[in-house]
C-alpha cells in the first residue's frame, strides 16, 4: 500500500478547462480561474502536507524547521487573501458591476476569509509559543487546531473558483490584468526565502492544468533552487514537491 501524499486528506480541485472541470466561455476569466485554482491546490498540499507529517515530527531540529514551515504556509495564505481584498477584488466589483452582475459577487468569498481568520490566527499563535519555548511541542495540539479551520478553508478555497467563473459576462482582459497586477504586488512584498521555496515546492507540473504555472520567469525556479532555498533548507524536505515542481514522498510519513 502506496504511502499517503499531498492530494489529501483536504481534496485538491480540478483546475478549469481540464476534461471533466467546470470551464468559461471567456478566454481572460478562465485564464484567472486556472492560475487562481493551482494558487489553490499549491495552499491545499503545503496544507496536507502539514497535517500528514506533523504526527511523525519528533527531533528538536525537525520540530523547529516543521515550526517555521507551518508559519511560512499561514503567511502565505495571509499575504494572499489580504492581496485579493485590498486589490483584486475591488477591481473585480467595478468590472462586474459594469456588466450588469452583482457588484457585491465576491463579498460571500470576503466572509469566507473572516470566518477562518481567527482560527488560523489561533494555530500560529500557538506555533509562535512554541518556537519561543513557552510551549511544548505537541502534534496533536497542532492536528486539533487545523481541524479548527480546515473545512472552513478548504470548501472556500474550492467556492472562490466556482465564483470567479460567474464572471464570464467581464472585460476578460480586464479581469486578468487586475489578476497579473495583484501578482506583481503578491511577488514584490513577500518574503522570498519562504513564500517562493513554499510555493514551488508544492507545485505538481504533472497536475492536469499545473504544466505553466506558476508564470515566472525562466530564471525565477534556478534562484529558488540555490539561492532563496538556502537560507531556510530545512523547512524544505517537509514540501511534496522538489523546487522544479515533481513529486517526491513525503520525508515523514
Amino acid at each position: 500500500m502506496s504511502k499517503p501524499w499531498a492530494d489529501s486528506p483536504f481534496p485538491l480541485m480540478p483546475i478549469p478547462g481540464q476534461p471533466g472541470a467546470q470551464t468559461c466561455p471567456n478566454p481572460g476569466v478562465l485564464a484567472v480561474c486556472i492560475e487562481m485554482a493551482n494558487v489553490h491546490n499549491t495552499l491545499l498540499r503545503a496544507l496536507n502536507s502539514i497535517y500528514l507529517q506533523a504526527p511523525n515530527i519528533t527531533n528538536a531540529t525537525d520540530i523547529a524547521d516543521f515550526l517555521l514551515y507551518t508559519q511560512a504556509w499561514a503567511d502565505t495564505v495571509h499575504h494572499h487573501h489580504s492581496s485579493e481584498e485590498e486589490l483584486f477584488f475591488p477591481v473585480v466589483k467595478e468590472l462586474a458591476a459594469k456588466s450588469g452582475i452583482s457588484e457585491d459577487v465576491m463579498e460571500p468569498n470576503v466572509e469566507q476569509h473572516h470566518a477562518f481568520e481567527p482560527q488560523v490566527k489561533a494555530m500560529i499563535d500557538w506555533v509562535a509559543e512554541v518556537s519561543d519555548g513557552k510551549k511544548e511541542w505537541d502534534a496533536k495540539k497542532l492536528i486539533t487546531l487545523i481541524d479548527g479551520f480546515a473545512e472552513t478553508l478548504t470548501t472556500h478555497l474550492h467556492d472562490e473558483i466556482k465564483t470567479l467563473l460567474k464572471l464570464e459576462k467581464c472585460d476578460g482582459e480586464a479581469v486578468k490584468k487586475a489578476m497579473a497586477d495583484t501578482a506583481k504586488v503578491g511577488a514584490e512584498t513577500a518574503d522570498p526565502y519562504l513564500v517562493l521555496p513554499l510555493v514551488l515546492g508544492c507545485t505538481d507540473k504533472g497536475y492536469p492544468g499545473s504544466e505553466n504555472f506558476p508564470p515566472l520567469p525562466f530564471i525565477v525556479p534556478w534562484l529558488n533552487a540555490y539561492w532563496f532555498a538556502r537560507r531556510h533548507k530545512g523547512c524544505w524536505r517537509f514540501n511534496p514537491c522538489d523546487h522544479w515542481g515533481r513529486p517526491k514522498p513525503l520525508q515523514f510519513v
